[in-house]
């Protein structure tokens, strides 16, 4: 993961739907935090659209490699 410095604040609006939605994700318990839901939403985002680093499954094995060793 990046470090604070590779970071840069961005701001969204959100209508009440999407609001409430994110809020029931967290209760749930899916994800800590409204940022933690939309980051995972973007990576999902960019994977479906092909764009890299998130389409590098060879990193993504040796990621889970390394997890289960």
């Amino acid at each position: 993961m990046p470090d604070k410095a590779d970071r840069t604040r961005i701001s969204v609006t959100l209508t009440v739907p999407y609001l409430e939605a994110l809020d029931r994700l967290v209760e749930e318990g899916l994800y800590i935090d409204h940022q933690d839901a939309l980051r995972d939403a973007l990576r999902s985002l960019f994977r479906f659209q092909g764009i890299e680093p998130f389409t590098d499954k060879g990193a993504e094995l040796e990621e889970v490699e390394k997890v289960q060793d």
